[in-house]
């Protein structure tokens, strides 16, 4: 399986685990309904099916460049195609960078959702749940970095340029910002990818998500 089909499983799974549903109001519990939560929050009222909109259409809507959301020199499907397609268990063919851009979303949303202290073992079990039709191989990776202790920095060193608001974004979909440890993890994630302050509160906004600043 390609790192963008991992990145969608295992989203699905952290979001599922992490109750994403605070973030949206509540009541998003399936796969279906979360799907569809997304759908209503991040594409401006688009289907989370719809490729244009959707967590991967926001993610794009963020980029600094073309890196993220336009690849289509090298493939039929741009970024945020792909990973609408991958949080629906769609693992559409990807080039090697955007698998690679997948790689660092999948050990941001890990991170973060260790902020508030750890990958609990209930929590683990429906993140590695969504690894059904995984292969013994990339089951242990992915269980490796849930199962990893949390390290922030290291996380920050791996982000690429123009891939900061995407990993923040990410992160704060994750976060449900209601414990000091949460809030301290994303000031000190925006301070260290070098995310103002202003930067901060405009994605806070587009999630619906309390402001730190």
């Amino acid at each position: 399986m390609s790192m963008m089909g991992m990145l969608g499983k295992v989203a699905m799974g952290i979001l599922v685990a992490k109750g994403a549903g605070k973030i949206m109001g509540g009541g998003a519990s399936s796969g279906g309904s979360l799907l569809d939560g997304l759908g209503g929050l991040l594409g401006g009222g688009a289907s989370a099916t719809d490729a244009s909109g959707g967590l991967g259409g926001l993610l794009g809507s963020l980029s600094g460049s073309k890196q993220i959301d336009q690849n289509k020199n090298d493939s039929p499907k741009d970024f945020a195609s792909l990973f609408n397609d991958a949080i629906q268990g769609k693992d559409s063919e990807s080039t090697a960078e955007q698998n690679r851009q997948a790689e660092v979303l999948l050990h941001a949303m890990v991170s973060a959702a260790k902020a508030d202290g750890s990958i609990d073992i209930t929590e683990q079990k429906k993140i590695l749940g969504q690894l059904n039709d995984v292969s013994e191989e990339d089951t242990e990776m992915v269980r490796e970095i849930v199962q990893a202790p949390l390290d922030l920095q290291e996380l920050i060193n791996s982000v690429p340029k123009n891939m900061e608001r995407q990993v923040y974004l990410i992160s704060l979909l994750v976060i449900n910002l209601d414990s000091k440890e949460e809030a301290a993890y994303l000031d000190k994630l925006a301070k260290g990818l070098k995310i103002s302050n202003e930067t901060s509160n405009q994605i806070h906004d587009k999630l619906g998500a309390p402001k730190l600043y």
